[in-house]
């Protein structure tokens, strides 16, 4: 009898927690939630990339759900989930991403991919113009942290980027060199052929900007160079030592650095074969007097992989971790995983931007209401004239969609990229 009722008032004790439990599910469930998606390079050799930016999405999302969450329309406060997906660096599966998200997801917004190639593909498949009924693109914000390439954005009203502006990066930096290294004349370099951002930045604004400061390519020269972007790439394409993202052995492209005699080479890499150039380049010992890389190359991967051969060379860049915000993010992102770069630490700025929207333009985050929710995400980017970055304040090009962000010159120095010129 005792262990009949012992054995009814534990059953009954579980009803009771169990029922607890049902509420307390009950009401998680009930919670607001604002779904956001992202995707990236999570396979193949530019995988970091798309690490790194996850990473730097989930402290962010964290912190922003540790603080309370978002108050949306209503009043009711939502907390934010992310989903990440791999796009690789591949145009097609970017493309299948950006489809899936917008027609099988509720999320508000999209943050992706990390190649500009990519982006340039995936963007063409938004709606040009907003309220054009003759176009049947996707109609799903994007706010990109990653693809660089310049002017991206201006493809489809509903494409933005946070992303810098690397013909102004380039041609600061290229007026501090000349200031500071007046013996420095020829120019020579090289880049990855097959990697749009490489080869765009390279040709069509990292050599404009030099020779518009007064550097000349080695021998005949290329008289096109200079005059404004883009103009003369091809022939600066053809006279340079170039590679594949693929490739390993770099010893021809290096003879030929080596047969320049250039006071600077410019080496407009990702990571890779950023150091599989440099490490070739130490190995013929080649040193210039200038050595200038990548924006994607300022990273902590090019410094795990080739410190020592990385000396020295100077590259501009939208992150360094040179006040207390930019010091948190930094550790974050390593407690997630990855690293904060001049790519990643806009996934931090990305979900301020995406909270400061939500609250602006009240958008509720209710299923019935999504579409109109992803209308008025879209406007209220197209509305912003500045926001808040690690570094400053950034001015917002409203009819391109695109960001001018505050940068500083970093140089690689005993395994660490220090900041050597603050132009801010």
């Amino acid at each position: 009898m005792r262990r009949s009722r012992l054995s009814i008032s534990l059953l009954a004790g579980a009803a009771v927690v169990l029922g607890t439990l049902v509420v307390a599910n009950s009401a998680t469930a009930g919670e607001r939630v604002v779904h956001l998606a992202g995707w990236g390079a999570k396979s193949g050799p530019l995988r970091s990339f798309g690490v790194n930016s996850e990473a730097v999405l989930k402290a962010a999302i964290k912190s922003v759900n540790d603080a309370g969450g978002i108050k949306m329309g209503d009043g009711a406060m939502a907390k934010v989930s992310l989903d990440y997906y791999d796009s690789a660096c591949n145009a097609e599966q970017g493309i299948a991403v950006a489809r899936k998200v917008a027609s099988e997801t509720t999320a508000l917004v999209g943050m992706g991919p990390t190649c500009s190639g990519v982006a340039a593909a995936m963007f063409g498949i938004f709606q040009k113009k907003v309220g054009d009924a003759g176009d049947s693109g996707l109609q799903f914000p994007i706010l990109a942290d990653t693809a660089v390439r310049n002017g991206l954005a201006k493809i489809s009203q509903w494409t933005f980027r946070n992303t810098p502006n690397e013909p102004d990066m380039y041609d600061k930096l290229f007026a501090w060199l000349r200031k500071t290294h007046p013996d420095a004349k020829t120019m020579y370099g090289g880049t990855e052929t097959d990697q749009g951002h490489s080869k765009g930045t390279y040709a069509k604004v990292i050599l404009q900007a030099a020779k518009r400061h007064g550097f000349t390519w080695v021998g005949d020269g290329i008289p096109e160079l200079g005059t404004k972007i883009a103009v003369g790439w091809k022939e600066a394409l053809d006279k340079s030592s170039n590679w594949l993202m693929a490739d390993s052995n770099f010893s021809v492209q290096a003879r030929a650095f080596k047969r320049a005699k250039a006071d600077m080479l410019v080496i407009s890499a990702h990571p890779f074969t950023t150091c599989g150039m440099l490490k070739e380049l130490n190995r013929q010992r080649i040193k210039p007097k200038i050595l200038v890389g990548l924006t994607s190359s300022s990273s902590d991967e090019t410094l795990k992989g080739c410190a020592k051969q990385a000396e020295g060379m100077i590259i501009p860049t939208s992150f360094a971790p040179i006040n207390d915000t930019a010091m948190k993010v930094a550790k974050l992102a390593l407690k997630e995983g990855g690293s904060a770069d001049l790519h990643s630490a806009a996934a931090w700025e990305n979900i301020t931007i995406i909270k400061q929207v939500i609250e602006e333009q009240g958008i509720m985050g209710k299923a019935d209401t999504l579409k109109a929710d992803r209308e008025k995400m879209r406007a209220g980017l197209a509305n912003l004239e500045n926001t808040a970055g690690l570094l400053g304040n950034v001015k917002r090009v409203q009819e391109e969609g695109e960001a001018l962000k505050p940068f500083v010159f970093v140089q690689a120095t005993a395994g660490e990229w220090k900041v050597v010129h603050d132009p801010r």
